[in-house]
């Protein structure tokens, strides 16, 4: 006769049913949409905020070079005319040569010379935006004096100025291509340091894209 054992048995395996499997795609798949709808609205916002920075300076610039009748940097006189500037303060004298270029000597004084004209907010120093991949400066250069500039974007030689983003995210520098111009880093008023970039992989961050002062 054999001989029976009691005890607590172990519970029979149990595998998901179609059912819950089919639910638990569908969830994963919301959560996946949501991530990626919230990464692009992050990646929008950010693209936007320096679209509004190049903007902004290019507009500065502009209307300093009206004021003044040269540009911010490269002004000869700026000690003289405008208040706060003094030697040192950005470069060793703190003026330009006045010949209608930002050369890359003078782009450091671009940001004291347009905010002690009261022209932009925020300070003296570069202007820099602090996103998860680095830091993103943009500033404000002589297209035909560089050879950052010159060589780099192969803008057409009527270009004389540009103002440079530094660092940007991929996404961010496809935005402003697209937005601000034709779309390709290669032509345009819009150019950029490499053709092409993907997000998460090669050339992300771009190294540098260049917007053209008219």
């Amino acid at each position: 006769m054999p001989i029976r054992q009691f005890g607590p048995q172990r519970p029979r395996a149990r595998g998901f049913t179609i059912v819950e499997l089919a639910i638990a795609i569908v969830v994963i798949g919301l959560l996946l949409t949501a991530i990626m709808r919230t990464t692009g609205l992050i990646g929008t916002s950010q693209s936007q905020a320096i679209q509004s920075a190049i903007g902004s300076l290019s507009s500065a610039i502009a209307q300093f070079r009206s004021r003044y009748g040269y540009l911010p940097g490269d002004i000869p006189n700026a000690t003289t005319v405008i208040p706060g500037v003094v030697a040192g303060s950005c470069s060793a004298t703190a003026n330009g040569n006045g010949d209608g270029q930002i050369d890359s000597g003078e782009s450091a004084c671009v940001p004291l010379h347009l905010f002690d004209a009261g022209l932009i907010k925020g300070g003296t120093g570069s202007i820099t935006f602090s996103l998860p991949g680095g830091i993103v400066t943009i500033r404000a250069i002589a297209a035909s004096a560089s050879a950052i500039a010159a060589t780099t974007y192969s803008f057409p030689s009527s270009t004389r100025n540009v103002i440079e983003v530094l660092n940007a995210p991929c996404q961010v520098a496809q935005d402003i291509d697209n937005k601000m111009d034709d779309g390709n880093f290669s032509t345009g008023n819009v150019r950029a340091s490499v053709t092409s970039c993907t997000v998460g992989g090669t050339n992300d961050p771009v190294p540098s894209i260049a917007v053209a002062l008219q």
